[in-house]
């Protein structure tokens, strides 16, 4: 294990032989940034290269990354909090915070396509938090020269102006994302758990005639439209031919919903090729690995073959049937392994990061060129700044049925993803579950676009009314909630609160039982999700209050004066202040 001493502060370690390894300040201030250059002897697949170094363990309550989700504590050294990212997964980016929800250490790399993992945590001995940033942390393609700028931001700013600032920056050098078309921003109704793989043209048009009644305008047509075979997995993927016998003709599939305002997305799982499939023996040798568990290989895009076979395939099925958009599912499955191919003469591509790269922005281009609005989704872990150059919206991963999650991982994303839509994982719930079960998983994703996985039909008259209700406020508040000021408390316990402010409008959820400060000339609409009656409410100015019961009815108004107050609105219902 090679050691070196870079600056008074950094370290490295590394089992390369580096002919040159140097770390420079080119930034000083409350934001620092170094440059780090690496020159390798020969052309190699690099191994790991670590810098680490020490920051005083002062107010220092947490840690945040993109996909951390609950684990939000400092943990000691030897048991490091991690952020890992790759280009198809996470993000370069971590920051610590304090009680306050202000930032105290964000650390951010200028490069998101290596894989990378930045961990931190405390060192016993000596009361300090130790930080690392491990370069090259899965297998990489071969190299002789790498450069990264870390950029270490210590300003006491509230960690989303922290996050966003490192998108920001992301965007400056040159990863700034796609266009969002207007149905990008709109509710939308998926089949994947209302109907998994049964997907039958005439009960999905059927349901997109209810979605669209209760505010959905575009509706997911999920896995199976692929496949005769109904038993999960991806044995059938990679011929991408259209079952006939749930889809007996796809135009009019398409037609019959446009017919009703909708617009249409596909699903495709992107690197898998099943064993069953038609297409499995044509791509031998060209896979990176088998995927464990879903009887599928991952194609490996590094050759050209493969990269022009998925962008036929979806430019084709746009073209030829007006899809209005994908989804295209599972590209953080693109990973190098011991099986990969290494017959390089054959590849045009060397580097799989740069092959996916190439891959996704070959299939943008070519279905922009077919339709400037084209919708395309990717989830997490896919999110970062790479791959919204080619996906204008991004999905919190699946969690049906947890609001918890549902809430934690979108307002996430929403700090993190810049102008690319973030939409919420698909909700179900049971049609015997209460109206306020139903609206915490609604108020959940109150600050992204909602999509809607229940069969409609199956569910009660008052959870279609709460639901047509809670679709109705958010389609008529829209800009506020995903163009405002969005402001979070609670970073340690999975958010609080969370409000959402533009051109003089508030609209606030109140997510656990804490008093909430209203602003002033600042028209507010405060939800009660926190699981208790009564809201205490400090305000500056006098102002109008009217009460709404869970459906939306209005039943109490009264002037309050400034100062605090506990306005009795119950549980899940909604304050307005103005």
């Amino acid at each position: 294990m090679k050691k070196q001493t870079l600056t008074p502060d950094f370290e490295t370690t590394t089992e390369n032989e580096m002919a040159l390894s140097s770390l420079e300040k080119i930034e000083d201030g409350v934001i620092s940034k170094y440059k780090l250059r690496l020159s390798f002897k020969e052309e190699a697949s690099p191994k790991p290269y670590t810098i680490i170094w020490d920051e005083d363990l002062v107010d220092i309550l947490g840690f945040w990354s993109s996909l951390s989700s609950f684990q939000r504590n400092v943990s000691p050294d030897w048991w490091m909090r991690k952020a890992t990212s790759c280009l198809a997964s996470g993000t370069p980016h971590i920051t610590l915070f304090n009680k306050s929800d202000k930032n105290r250490i964000s650390v951010t790399l200028s490069d998101p396509l290596t894989p990378t993992t930045i961990m931190a945590g405390i060192v016993e001995e000596t009361g300090r938090v130790r930080i690392k940033i491990e370069l090259f942390s899965n297998l990489c393609a071969k190299m002789k020269d790498y450069e990264v700028i870390i950029r270490i931001d210590r300003r006491e700013i509230a960690v989303e102006d922290a996050v966003s600032d490192a998108k920001k920056w992301w965007d400056e050098l040159g990863f700034k994302g796609a266009h969002v078309p207007e149905h990008a921003t709109l509710p939308m109704y998926s089949c994947w758990y209302s109907f998994h793989q049964r997907t039958i043209a005439d009960e999905i048009v059927a349901e997109c005639e209810r979605a669209k009644a209760l505010g959905m305008d575009t509706v997911i047509v999920d896995d199976g439209w692929q496949t005769d075979d109904n038993s999960r997995g991806y044995a059938f993927c990679g011929d991408w031919k259209i079952a006939t016998a749930k889809i007996p003709d796809m135009k009019d599939f398409v037609d019959r919903v446009h017919a009703l305002g909708m617009k249409f997305m596909v699903w495709f799982s992107v690197p898998f090729v099943g064993i069953s499939s038609e297409n499995f023996e044509r791509f031998k040798g060209k896979y990176l690995c088998t995927s464990k568990g879903s009887k599928a290989c991952v194609l490996d895009p590094r050759f050209k073959e493969v990269r022009e076979f998925l962008v036929d395939i979806y430019a084709s099925y746009v073209k030829e049937y007006g899809w209005d958009g994908l989804k295209l599912d599972f590209i953080d499955s693109f990973r190098l392994t011991e099986e990969s191919s290494t017959d390089y003469d054959s590849m045009d591509f060397v580097g799989l990061e740069e092959a996916v790269d190439a891959l996704m922005s070959e299939v943008y281009e070519a279905l922009t060129k077919i339709n400037p609005e084209i919708l395309i989704e990717f989830r997490q872990s896919y999110i970062g700044p790479v791959v919204g150059k080619y996906g204008n919206m991004f999905r919190v991963g699946d969690c049906p049925g947890d609001a918890l999650t549902n809430k934690t991982h979108s307002l996430d994303l929403r700090i993190s993803s810049g102008n690319t839509a973030v939409h919420s994982d698909m909700l179900v719930f049971n049609e015997n579950d209460t109206l306020e079960g139903v609206a915490y998983q609604l108020y959940a994703i109150m600050f992204c676009v909602p999509q809607i996985s229940v069969l409609l039909d199956k569910i009660t008259e008052e959870q279609r009314a709460l639901l047509t209700y809670f679709l109705s406020f958010w389609r008529e508040h829209r800009k506020t909630l995903l163009d405002g000021k969005l402001s979070l408390s609670g970073y340690d316990v999975g958010y609080t609160m969370a409000q959402s402010t533009r051109d003089g409008e508030c609209v606030a959820v109140l997510y656990h039982n804490v008093a909430y400060s209203a602003q002033k000339d600042t028209t507010t609409y405060l939800f009660n999700s926190s699981g208790y009656d009564g809201v205490v409410v400090e305000l500056e100015a006098d102002a109008e209050c009217e009460i709404y019961d869970i459906l939306g009815n209005k039943y109490t108004t009264k002037h309050l004066c400034a100062g605090i107050h506990k306005i009795p609105a119950k549980n899940c219902e909604m304050i307005k202040l103005g």
